[in-house]
């Protein structure tokens, strides 16, 4: 999912941004976002709140439109 994720970054980066934190280095922020159980876990931010969460590996076209549909854009 790793290069999948790096390849939607670089095609979207004028629409989203894309960020990744490592649950090992950084277990108290995981545990904020429960982020840690189900890996991997993806979080979409707007504004500082989460308008969207899903878990698992997810086929690319599905990540980017779950993302433009959380951050309201077509």
């Amino acid at each position: 999912m790793v290069p999948v994720v790096a390849e939607i970054a670089l095609e979207n980066r004028n629409t989203f941004v894309v960020a990744k934190l490592d649950i090992d280095e950084s277990p108290q922020t995981a545990r904020k976002y429960d982020a840690i159980r189900i890996r991997p876990t993806f979080i979409v931010f707007q504004d500082g709140e989460i308008v969207e969460r899903f878990r698992g590996v997810t086929p690319k076209a599905e990540f980017v439109q779950k993302v433009l549909n959380a951050i309201d854009v077509e």
